[in-house]
């Protein structure tokens, strides 16, 4: 095991450049488009599941938060006319989340913007230096995680 100090101070330099750029990439968001970033993580799952759309247990999985908080955060969605609410066919007790047609439009746009917000963070690196930083992020030993540091989601 490592110098457990020694851990910590990276842990706390990790935690705090994520939320440096999360609040960066919010304010853009908030600015550009007057949409926060739990609205555009809604708005990226809902693109990348496609015209089926996502229930909304498997949203909030994704977005690792609760049903409700996913129920508030989309309510403006909808309400906005991005984000479309339905039941199942079979089974009414289900609802599913898609995108409209209008949601698809704006989250285009929305994601060149975040795209270039957050490689301008990146810039100053190299590709080799990206590409090390990611597989140092993948060997992280992270207890209980779902998910994997460094995966593509983009």
């Amino acid at each position: 095991m490592r110098e457990p100090r020694e851990a910590i101070r990276a842990w706390l330099d990790l935690l705090g450049a994520s939320n440096a750029i999360k609040k960066s990439v919010d304010t853009q968001l908030r600015s550009e488009f007057g949409v926060s970033i739990s609205r555009f993580d809604i708005l990226s799952a809902l693109e990348r599941a496609g015209p089926d759309g996502l229930r909304a247990g498997v949203l909030s999985q994704q977005l690792m938060v609760t049903e409700g908080n996913t129920t508030q955060v989309t309510a403006p969605l909808i309400r906005d006319g991005l984000v479309k609410r339905s039941t199942g066919r079979k089974d009414a007790r289900i609802v599913i989340f898609t995108l409209t047609k209008k949601g698809e439009k704006l989250f285009s746009i929305m994601a060149a913007g975040h795209k270039n917000w957050v490689g301008s963070v990146f810039s100053d690196l190299s590709k080799s230096e990206i590409a090390t930083f990611r597989k140092i992020l993948r060997k992280l030993n992270i207890p209980g995680s779902t998910t994997q540091p460094g995966k593509d989601a983009a």
